[in-house]
């Protein structure tokens, strides 16, 4: 009898589909020594957009979204001041000079008609005190859900074909004692090239480095200007390097790592490969 047989392969597997949902991260600013005036003008340019918003989120009878929406869902946060001393060229502060006061807020907005999205960025771009600082892409839940099962299932049927050719090449049958599931991947891509990707449970700590990493930038802008600031309020959000409104191709990839053993004829011991092949070649190709 032939010594007992191991294999151990990797299989990969990924599928993609074009970004259903784009974020759309707006900033509505000014500064003027006139904190009255200020505060009137982002008001004013915020209750502009939120009546604009509204209109393309309209609603079913039982607040969900309406069949043709382009919109899903808005956030508006409220209305935030800073002060602070104007500087001289040497950064300095001018104290016996009228303070600068900076009024802002900042808003979210889910769009799920590409068509709509480009017109409502390109009105927003000639619309006072707003801008767009960031658009992010996704899927919905189900598609994501979707996604994921099909990139599954490729990555085992490519572990199970790797085996059944190792072992076909030394006339021997082999059957799956372990399978070890990895993180999967997310990666975003445009006109066929990769521009962003890591394994899911990295994004969290990916995004909270990159908020640190701003926030401390921001620090250190301040410190230059010499700033003696002081905030009536505050708001989250996430500066970027700014939007782009060609949908993105978002890609799930999953992979897993497996263990074959010979069965030596023994056709019930363990899932074997052959069976395996033709149960997976049953199931619809996705």
């Amino acid at each position: 009898m032939a010594p007992p047989l191991e294999i151990y392969v990797d299989g990969k597997g990924s599928s993609f589909r074009t970004a259903e949902r784009a974020y759309l991260r707006l900033s509505v600013s000014t500064t003027s020594t006139d904190q009255s005036q200020a505060f009137h003008e982002v008001q004013s340019a915020v209750a502009k957009i939120t009546s604009a918003f509204r209109v393309l989120a309209t609603k079913t009878e039982d607040g969900l979204p309406h069949a043709d929406a382009a919109v899903t869902a808005f956030t508006v946060t409220p209305l935030s001041t800073t002060s602070r001393y104007q500087v001289d060229l040497n950064y300095r502060p001018l104290v016996d000079q009228p303070k600068e006061h900076t009024v802002s807020a900042s808003a979210e907005v889910v769009f799920r008609d590409m068509a709509r999205l480009a017109d409502v960025s390109n009105e927003l771009a000639t619309t006072a005190h707003v801008s767009v600082t960031d658009t992010e892409w996704k899927l919905t839940d189900g598609t994501r859900a979707e996604l994921e099962r099909e990139a599954r299932l490729k990555a085992i049927r490519d572990a199970v074909a790797k085996a059944h050719d190792y072992a076909g090449v030394v006339g021997r049958r082999v059957a799956a004692v372990e399978i070890r599931d990895k993180p999967q991947e997310t990666q975003l891509t445009q006109f066929g090239r990769r521009i962003m990707g890591w394994p899911l449970a990295q994004h969290q700590q990916q995004m909270q480095m990159q908020m640190m990493q701003q926030q401390q930038q921001a620090a250190r802008n301040s410190q230059r200007l010499g700033a003696m600031s002081t905030s009536a309020s505050s708001g989250d959000g996430i500066a970027s390097e700014g939007p782009s409104l060609e949908p993105k191709t978002i890609t799930v990839a999953a992979s897993v790592s497996a263990k074959f053993m010979s069965t030596d004829g023994d056709e019930d011991n363990g899932l074997e490969v052959g069976r395996l092949g033709e149960n997976l070649a049953k199931r619809p190709r996705v």
